[in-house]
C-alpha cells in the first residue's frame, strides 16, 4: 500500500444489520486486493444522531478503490450483498442510515431538533434515487425480500 493511498477517505459501498455480514463482504473484497473495513460508527450513533433505533455497519473501501470494489461486487455479487440494506424503490446499495448527512452541520442540526420534538424519525435514504423508508424492524426482516441490482459506479 502506497503512503498516500493510506490517506484516502473511506467510502461507504454497502450497509449491513449484522456485523458478521460486514465482515463477510470485508474478506470478499480483500480477497482481490482491495482494502476494506466493516465499521461500526458508534460516535455517529450515539451522539450525532441521537441513537437511532436500528444498529448498522458500514463496509468501506478506500475511495480510489471505489470503482474497482464495485465492479467486484457487481461481477462477482457475493451472496451476503443479499442480507445489506437496499433501497426498496431502486434497489441501489447508495443508501444512509440515518438519513442525516455526515458531511454539512446545518442539516443535521436541523434534523436533530425534528428529531427531539419528535415530529421527524429516523429514516433510511437512497442517495441514487432519493427514496426515504422506515427501516423494518429485525423481526421483519425475513419478509422483505431484495431483487440485487447493478450497483452504480
Amino acid at each position: 500500500m502506497t503512503r498516500s493511498h493510506s490517506h484516502q477517505a473511506w467510502v461507504d459501498v454497502a450497509i449491513f444489520r449484522s456485523l458478521s455480514d460486514g465482515q463477510a463482504l470485508q474478506a470478499f473484497l480483500e480477497g482481490r486486493g482491495v482494502e476494506a473495513r466493516a465499521y461500526d460508527d458508534k460516535l455517529f450513533r450515539y451522539f450525532l444522531f441521537l441513537r437511532p433505533p436500528q444498529v448498522t455497519y458500514r463496509v468501506q473501501v478506500r475511495k480510489n478503490d471505489v470503482g474497482h470494489a464495485l465492479g467486484f461486487m457487481n461481477s462477482k455479487s457475493p451472496t451476503v450483498l443479499d442480507k445489506a440494506l437496499h433501497c426498496p424503490s431502486c434497489g441501489s446499495l447508495q443508501v444512509n442510515y440515518p438519513q442525516m448527512t455526515r458531511k454539512f452541520v446545518l442539516p443535521t442540526v436541523l434534523l436533530h431538533l425534528g428529531i427531539i420534538f419528535r415530529f421527524i424519525e429516523h429514516d433510511c435514504y437512497c442517495e441514487h434515487c432519493h427514496a426515504m423508508w422506515h427501516l423494518p424492524k429485525e423481526d421483519n426482516l425475513a419478509e422483505r425480500v431484495h431483487a440485487p441490482r447493478p450497483i452504480a459506479l
